[in-house]
């Protein structure tokens, strides 16, 4: 429907191959070159303008049994994002949905990089099971570096049945003398391209429609050397009678120039109103018969005619006019490459730059009053135009925001001039929203800073745009909302939601659900969950322009809401809910979430195949849709890996993260990336290469935690694991610090992690009274939504705590379930895992210390101690190896032989072998 936004950026135009004319020279020489080659990944065809490169290819593919995808590029297309958009739908005009996890990629708000990107997208050609042909028409426009790169990846590891053809006017910056070297590639250059006297006889007879002598046919071969758009420039010139000086066909003489000579023989000398056509369709790339009439309509300045946009064509079509169709419909046209330059050199001599303006600003109208907006752009753009492009913009931008296509957004906003966003509420706002689902987390003090210049460019905004006001207002509202969640004021936040939810239209969905968000999370950060709840679901019942996709998004952003509140039981229910929704009607961001929010909530639970299952689709199909689920869902697959034992898998599935984080330069990924990869080491037994990290990270200030793994966690288990008296004075500090700003911010998920890591540094601290009292709390408020894996993640010493509350009946049926996870663990990973010279307290459980007939369990640290006792390592050994000290160690030993009912050393390690300790 005219004036409704295309919800397809891609122009399908430039996806059909140009059919081949009547007039065409049939040229079997190079066709059977062509044919001869097709085993090769490569055709190269390159030579100057006006050569038939285009057709030739085109003609080829006409006559080829195998199906064959185009693309005609152009200058816009030096964007990766939009290149890889092209080249997927390219091929799957051929194969549909072929390209489907590679297509998932490019929506992504952060690119991936062009290693992920060549994979995956070779990988997927590569399953096509027979021969075909993509084009990639003018490559000689792409000058993106990133681009090349890409190309010369699917160059070195060609699919199997691809055969890539690649036409310019100059070699592309590829490997093609390595390819040539390798037999791999076909290369038709210019001299392959001229015409003979044959060939220019033949295409002189057809446009002139007499036979033409051979020795006229040879002069002309000769003097445009057989450039084919000499000979159809000469005939063109024959058939207006007009005489051509012979100079003009010398081989050194510029094309451009015989161009220019030709218009003022042969145009200049056409009806009035088609030479105003002429000039006045010199702006465009590809136009159609109403286009044509927007800048020619009767009475209009500077061009006025009395004859239609599709007379217009047709006589294009009839004097053979360089006209190139579209499409197979023929609607949309463009010219020859060289005329549309002819023109245009025509247009700025014959009209003034205000003129030529005005016919941009015609155009601008006509597209987007076709939903056409990046050419809409394009044109306000070359017309100087600004505010009507800024209002393009603001109009269609909270579509593509309700649409998802924020890549799409962030494409127009860098279309702008930069200082007109910087100086304009609505884009500033929009950009702001951008960056928000680009990079959640991202810094707040820079936030406030644009907020605030919003706000102060809105109050210089006249009384006529009151409605504009309050609606930018109302989206402020809303990222002022977030401000103050991320700075743990949940008052001001809740403030801000309820008035956002009051100002923002309801038909901008995608920012009304942010603000909905917000405030049931204000809600529950002020510890009125219930209110929140009740006022959200009031939302989604009585909106009635929340489709049922709609509502999928609504109810899974709500299990970041459940996952605070520690409700597994809840998230399960409703992330089940939503994927079945998502599913049905392919909202890709809900399936997302859905699949991260059920991953997580499976893990606590112990249901690793099914946590497994949800985040290992997560991470493969939508690759870097959303850094924060991604991410935060990657750490969880690697816990499920080291949880099984496969150490290496899980770091190798970090390091892809640590990747990622580095080609994109995403310094809080990056930083988030590292804590892990020290929760990974401390897992392993790595406690040197975690304590490094643990002396570089501070972990102020404290702000609300967003995602799946918090680290402050790791640096508190780094420091109960060092087990020094220092250390342990850190940890407490910091676990005080954390648990009364959790508390504070009724954050009950993160709680359990701290309660639980303050119990075992009271054991540790030989305060078992307060070990057992902390370890209650957190039991009481994990039972509710089944926590397993946070308790076993913690090792042996949790184990025995939860032992002895067992033993006083606190939550007995519970902590048989824990502990069964336990001997789960030790059964699925075998005793080896515990036999690292550093046995950290967040290694699987030994089977010893749930079957060791002893009075009092050995802690982990004790077991430490233990195992290098065996060795025969001397105490100040052991201290160095633990990063104790021997005093410390002398403790440990005292502890030892007291459970061991032992007296020395040597006692102690046989006691241990018998046991099966040792």
């Amino acid at each position: 429907m005219a004036g409704e936004l295309t919800t397809d950026p891609v122009l399908e135009t430039k996806l059909h191959r140009p059919p081949v004319g009547r007039k065409y020279v049939h040229r079997p020489h190079l066709m059977a070159r062509l044919d001869q080659n097709r085993d090769k990944p490569l055709t190269l065809v390159s030579a100057p303008a006006g050569y038939g490169k285009s057709t030739l290819i085109s003609s080829w593919l006409e006559a080829c049994e195998d199906p064959g995808a185009w693309i005609s590029l152009d200058k816009n297309d030096n964007d990766l994002r939009t290149f890889i958009t092209y080249l997927i739908s390219a091929a799957e005009t051929l194969f549909p949905r072929s390209c489907r996890k590679t297509q998932l990629m490019l929506k992504t708000p952060n690119l991936p990089s062009i290693a992920a990107f060549s994979t995956s997208l070779l990988n997927e050609l590569d399953r096509i099971a027979q021969p075909f042909f993509i084009v990639l028409d003018d490559y000689y426009r792409i000058e993106e570096t990133t681009i090349h790169n890409l190309i010369t990846e699917i160059l070195k590891h060609p699919p199997k049945f691809l055969h890539l053809v690649i036409t310019g006017r100059y070699d592309p910056p590829l490997p093609i003398a390595a390819l040539r070297a390798q037999g791999r590639v076909t290369e038709i250059r210019t001299q392959d391209m001229c015409f003979n006297v044959a060939e220019t006889q033949t295409l002189l007879n057809q446009l002139l429609g007499i036979e033409v002598d051979p020795s006229t046919a040879a002069a002309v071969e000769e003097k445009t050397e057989g450039w084919v758009t000499g000979v159809r420039l000469a005939a063109l010139s024959m058939r207006q009678g007009a005489d051509i000086d012979a100079r003009l066909l010398e081989p050194h003489v510029d094309a451009q120039y015989v161009m220019e000579y030709l218009f003022t023989e042969v145009f200049s000398k056409q009806p009035p109103e088609i030479s105003q056509y002429l000039l006045a369709t010199a702006i465009f790339d590809r136009f159609c018969g109403p286009l044509c009439e927007a800048v020619c309509a009767p009475g209009a300045e500077p061009f006025s005619c009395e004859i239609s946009g599709w007379d217009f064509i047709a006589w294009l079509k009839k004097e053979n006019m360089f006209l190139i169709p579209l499409d197979p419909e023929k609607r949309w046209f463009r010219y020859h490459h060289l005329f549309q330059k002819l023109l245009v050199n025509q247009l700025k001599r014959h009209c003034s730059k205000e003129e030529i303006n005005v016919l941009h600003s015609q155009s601008s109208a006509w597209f987007a009053g076709e939903g056409l907006i990046e050419e809409a752009l394009e044109h306000a753009l070359a017309a100087g135009d600004v505010p009507t492009a800024i209002q393009l913009v603001a109009r269609y931008g909270h579509q593509l925001m309700d649409d998802q296509q924020w890549p799409r957004l962030e494409r127009w906003l860098g279309m702008l001039p930069r200082d007109s966003v910087a100086d304009n509420p609505e884009m500033l706002l929009l950009s702001l929203w951008s960056n928000h689902m680009r990079t959640a987390g991202f810094d707040v003090s820079v936030l406030a800073a644009q907020l605030d210049k919003i706000e102060n460019l809105i109050s210089t905004l006249p009384p006529k745009d009151s409605d504009q006001v309050e609606q930018i207002r109302g989206h402020c509202h809303a990222l002022r909302s977030y401000q103050h969640l991320i700075g743990a004021d949940g008052k001001s936040a809740l403030r801000y939601a309820r008035l956002a939810c009051e100002n923002i239209p309801i038909c901008h969905k995608r920012t009304r659900l942010r603000a909905h968000i917000f405030q049931v999370v204000s809600f529950q950060m002020i510890g009125e969950l219930e209110t929140g709840l009740s006022i959200f679901y009031d939302e989604v019942e009585k909106n009635p322009n929340l489709s049922s996709s709609d509502q999928a998004m609504y109810l899974v952003n709500l299990c970041y809401v459940y996952w605070i509140d520690a409700d597994l039981i809840t998230m399960l229910q409703t992330t089940e809910k939503t994927l079945k929704i998502a599913m049905n009607h392919r909202v890709q961001e809900a399936i997302a979430f859905s699949l991260y929010y059920n991953g997580i909530a499976n893990y606590h639970q112990n249901n690793l195949q099914s946590a497994e299952e949800k985040l290992a689709r997560l991470v493969k199909d939508f690759y870097m849709y959303f850094q924060l689920i991604h991410t935060h869902g990657s750490f969880c697959l690697s816990l499920i890996y080291q949880a099984r034992g496969q150490s290496d898998k899980a770091s190798e599935r970090n390091s892809k993260m640590m990747e990622y984080a580095i080609d994109t330069g995403n310094q809080r990924m990056l930083q988030t990336t590292r804590a892990f990869e020290a929760e990974l080491a401390l897992r392993q037994g790595r406690l040197a290469e975690a304590s490094i990290w643990a002396e570089r990270f501070r972990p102020t200030p404290l702000v609300p935690p967003l995602g799946f793994y918090m680290p402050q966690l790791t640096l508190a288990k780094i420091l109960l694991a060092q087990d020094t008296t220092n250390s342990r004075h850190q940890a407490a500090d910091l676990l005080d610090r954390l648990n009364d700003f959790l508390r504070s911010i009724h954050n009950i998920h993160y709680r359990i992690h701290v309660l639980a890591l303050q119990a075992m540094l009271h054991d540790k601290q030989g305060e078992a009274p307060a070990a057992l009292k902390k370890l209650t709390e957190a039991l009481a408020l994990a039972e509710g939504g089944s926590f397993i894996r946070l308790f076993v993640d913690l090792g042996p010493q949790m184990a025995d705590l939860l032992k002895q509350l067992q033993k006083q009946n606190v939550a007995v049926d519970y902590i048989e379930k824990i502990l069964a996870a336990f001997r789960d663990d030790e059964r699925a990973v075998g005793p080896e895992a515990a036999d690292h010279p550093i046995a950290s307290a967040h290694q699987p459980l030994r089977a010893s210390t749930l079957s060791q007939p002893l009075v009092e369990q050995l802690t982990n640290r004790e077991l430490d101690v233990l195992d290098l006792l065996g060795q025969r390592l001397s105490t100040k050994e052991i201290a160095e190896k633990l990063f104790i000290s021997a005093t410390t160690v002398n403790t440990h030993l005292r502890n030892i032989y007291r459970k061991l009912e032992v007296s020395n050393r040597r006692e102690a390690a046989v006691k241990a072998m018998k046991m099966g300790i040792l």
